[in-house]
């Protein structure tokens, strides 16, 4: 067998951002998001709809979970940054990152996470 027999085209894991990428709450759905960032779906879609700032606590926990979304999206695909976040991985103990981000400080360790493995830093 030769190696030109086998030759396949291959997509790339990661892309340039578009217009079309998902924000985290419509790749992960609104109650995970909310579970994520302890507070109730309602009030992820009340804020959708006003300009209400949230609270001190929960805008970090939010930008450090859009912050990990875009990382992963620099990364990965979107369907390969939903399938990292929402099965088990073992640079986290086999914990699904969506379960540890709930957690205090398990966006951090996820973030800490994301970032080892964009410089190709094993686990």
């Amino acid at each position: 067998m030769t190696f030109a027999a086998d030759r396949r085209i291959l997509k790339p894991m990661a892309s340039l951002p578009s217009a079309q990428d998902p924000s985290v709450e419509e790749a992960l759905g609104v109650a995970e998001v909310a579970r994520i960032l302890g507070v109730h779906p309602r009030t992820i879609e009340r804020r959708r709809g006003t300009r209400k700032a949230p609270r001190p606590l929960e805008m970090q926990r939010e930008e450090k979970l859009r912050r990990i979304w875009l990382e992963l999206m620099d990364l990965l695909s979107t369907d390969n940054s939903i399938c990292w976040l929402t099965h088990p991985v073992p640079a986290l103990e086999d914990r699904r990152p969506v379960d540890l981000m709930a957690e205090d400080g398990g966006l951090d360790r996820v973030l800490e996470t994301i970032g080892r493995m964009s410089w190709g830093i094993p686990a």
